[in-house]
């Protein structure tokens, strides 16, 4: 087979070859010619013979065909799409308006250089207000006044009975 002309049409000639046979007493089986047809596909389409190599069905040789045949379709349509894509061309183009304008204004601006970063360490900086309290000698996270900070602390009144002398604890 070549791939100048229809791989279909190189199909149905080994076909009507194994037909010819087939009238002359010499019957090959379908697998046979089925696999000879897959085995003298063009070079271009190894992947597509391979593909079906591992395909674990028998095929007819009328089935292979018409598989054949969806393949070459698809084949034509991709070209076709490529040619298409290929002649068209186009460019895409930006222009700045008054670029010379612009060149000059960027000219007339001062320069300007950036301040150098600085940075302060730990107790260096100055001490902002408490975001707990309001005060401004501690932080947020050295505030007494947290609520995780507070010790925890319980109300309780101590009373006496007056006859029997003893005392009664009641948490309030």
């Amino acid at each position: 087979m070549v791939d100048d002309r229809s791989v279909v049409e190189q199909a149905h000639e080994i076909q009507m070859l194994a037909k010819e046979l087939q009238n002359n007493e010499c019957e090959l089986p379908d697998k046979f010619v089925a696999g000879g047809i897959i085995a003298k596909l063009p070079p271009t389409w190894s992947s597509f013979a391979t593909t079906l190599k591992h395909r674990r069905q028998v095929f007819s040789v009328t089935d292979l065909i018409a598989t054949l045949s969806v393949e070459e379709n698809a084949r034509a349509k991709d070209t076709h799409g490529k040619k298409a894509h290929e002649e068209s061309s186009s460019a895409n183009l930006v222009q700045k308006k008054n670029f010379h304008a612009a060149q000059r204004k960027k000219k007339n601006r001062p320069v300007v250089k950036p301040k150098a970063a600085t940075f302060k360490k730990g107790k260096e900086k100055e001490k902002g207000l408490c975001f707990v309290c309001g005060a401004s000698d501690h932080w947020a996270k050295e505030c007494p006044d947290r609520k995780d900070k507070q010790k925890k602390s319980a109300n309780m009144v101590v009373s006496e009975s007056r006859g029997s002398g003893n005392k009664e604890v009641a948490p309030c």
